[in-house]
């Protein structure tokens, strides 16, 4: 899926946003003024009905609605993922290309000596004042490559398990064959 398909999903989503959706976030922690900084830097979520058709990806359709988050690595749109308020645990991807909710932190956090805080769902982020990281994908090598820069990291114990699991995963390495050079004889 392209990234301008991607912008304009997103920017419907948005669109659709009424007051109930904004009191909805409200009465379950999320602030204003969460809400109005993410807002000051990129659109901090949208609503979409969507559907699930398999593989952990929706379509936008059906009849159920869903929060849904954008999802930036630099400053590039890779992904939209969408979630129920009646089940923050569960969430859906658009592409499958998002790994983690705000992977810019890594780089941010990766030059202070400041713990980077690991949040369990999508809302824990948003109800923390949209700082830290939301592991989206246990299974992406990125964690691996991009959480072992981090100096320190604070999660909850179960977040905590996960992530130790994750990163003592064993590494894959190639196969890797020395060949001998080829001697001319003169």
């Amino acid at each position: 899926m392209k990234t301008s398909n991607l912008i304009s999903e997103l920017d419907a989503a948005t669109l659709a946003v009424r007051n109930i959706h904004l009191d909805r976030l409200k009465a379950m922690g999320v602030t204003s003024h969460t809400i109005a900084s993410l807002g000051a830097v990129q659109p901090p979520f949208g609503v979409v009905k969507a559907d699930y058709i398999g593989g952990g990806i929706y379509q936008p359709g059906g009849d159920v609605p869903h929060i849904v988050q954008p999802i930036y690595d630099g400053d590039v749109l890779i992904d939209l993922i969408a979630w129920r308020t009646s089940d923050p645990r569960a969430w859906l991807w658009r592409t499958g290309a998002a790994w983690a909710l705000n992977p810019n932190e890594i780089d941010a956090n990766s030059w202070t000596q400041d713990p980077l805080t690991l949040h369990a769902t999508p809302l824990d982020w948003l109800i923390a004042g949209a700082k830290g990281l939301c592991i989206l994908n246990w299974e992406a090598p990125e964690i691996r490559r991009r959480l072992l820069r981090v100096k320190a990291i604070n999660a909850d114990p179960h977040i905590a398990r996960q992530l130790r699991g994750a990163l003592m995963k064993p590494a894959y390495f190639p196969e890797i064959t020395a060949k001998e050079g080829l001697r001319n004889a003169a």
